[in-house]
């Protein structure tokens, strides 16, 4: 008989360990392998974190950030859920909706939590391949006929290609009733906004679907582990009664507040990412280095690090090897402040671009 960690280690065999972002090799703080935001949380955030440091001998009373975030959304508080980041949201999911004999559905390659929330509640996990980057709607409808779940991160993570809001609708009327959508919208601040689906209209028509959201990367809440679900009252209910208790801690409730009236320091801090993001993307068609049109706060691209990494490192630059995220051949760049991404732009052009002396200046607001 198998002893007990022989025994775990049978039930984890499917389960890929998480590789996080590697940090920066230099003094420049390069690390632009976690999509994390450059420029931090807004200055009103800092101060109410440093007055709720006195009050963590208590117990967190979630009450009034929630009551702030869904004014702050336009939601009603019983259609909000506070998590302790998204992913936390994931593994409700699945011991909620998920176990032994159901199947969830992914994209290929997909966020690896939602593979491993799956895969630990004993689901089979039905993978699409991607279609361009992006999630093949079509397949992913057929998919999730005699499905529990359907995983929909929009914008894509590792790829950073959303759906149209026209074709994400059309899929959601496809979906069984009985099948659990679960739209991952981590990185809707960076999408263009046409991209960015209605989502109050979409779950009032569809009581299927879950909204998830992070505030790791606009909100720049990353180390305090913070996230929150849209959905239904009775999806909200159910999800809340297999929550933990307290599971979003006091300094998390307190940067909340103060980051609802923070919306001026989060505009100029997504409009200098997607700014550097036009930069990149236009240095990487003059190089003609292939890569996904993005909508979120990183671009994809195919490069081999093998020879690339050493002369980024030398720069004091890291970014994600595709090789972690089910894309090997390629890179996942996050978009850093701009001395970062300067430093990256040049290590391009002289290690692959033999004729490119300029860097393309291209703005956007």
């Amino acid at each position: 008989m198998a002893g007990v960690t022989e025994q775990a280690a049978q039930r984890l065999a499917h389960v890929p360990a998480y590789s996080p972002g590697r940090p920066s090799p230099g003094p420049m703080a390069g690390k632009l392998s976690s999509n994390e935001a450059p420029l931090g949380p807004s200055p009103a955030v800092r101060t109410a974190l440093a007055a709720a440091s006195g009050t963590v001998n208590r117990y967190p009373d979630q009450g009034r950030a929630l009551a702030a975030l869904a004014t702050y959304l336009d939601m009603p508080t019983e259609q909000v859920i506070l998590t302790n980041g998204s992913d936390e949201l994931c593994y409700l999911v699945a011991t909620v909706f998920l176990g032994p004999g159901r199947a969830a559905v992914v994209g290929q390659p997909c966020y690896q939590i939602d593979a491993t929330a799956s895969v630990l509640s004993g689901a089979t996990v039905r993978a699409v391949p991607l279609r361009a980057g992006g999630h093949d709607l079509e397949a992913m409808a057929k998919a999730c006929i005699g499905a529990s779940v359907a995983w929909l991160p929009s914008p894509h993570n590792p790829t950073g290609v959303a759906c149209h809001p026209l074709e994400l609708e059309h899929f959601v009327a496809q979906v069984p009733e009985d099948c659990l959508v679960v739209l991952d919208e981590a990185y809707r601040a960076f999408a263009d906004a046409e991209l960015r689906p209605d989502i109050g209209r979409l779950l009032q028509r569809h009581p299927n679907v879950l909204v998830q959201r992070t505030l790791s990367k606009d909100w720049a809440l990353a180390g305090l582990r913070t996230g929150y679900g849209l959905a239904s009252r009775p999806l909200v209910q159910l999800l809340s009664r297999a929550r933990p208790p307290f599971s979003v801690n006091s300094l998390a409730l307190a940067a909340i507040e103060a980051g609802v009236a923070s919306e001026q320091w989060r505009a100029m801090s997504v409009a200098r990412v997607r700014q550097e993001r036009a930069r990149l993307e236009d240095a990487l068609t003059m190089l003609e280095i292939e890569h996904f049109p993005s909508q979120a706060n990183f671009v994809t691209a195919r490069l081999d690090l093998d020879g690339f990494g050493p002369a980024l490192a030398a720069g004091g630059i890291v970014v994600r090897s595709g090789a972690d995220l089910g894309l090997p051949g390629w890179a996942r760049i996050s978009i850093g402040w701009a001395p970062q991404m300067a430093v990256l732009r040049s290590t391009l052009y002289s290690r692959l671009g033999a004729g490119a002396t300029t860097d393309p200046g291209r703005t956007e607001t």
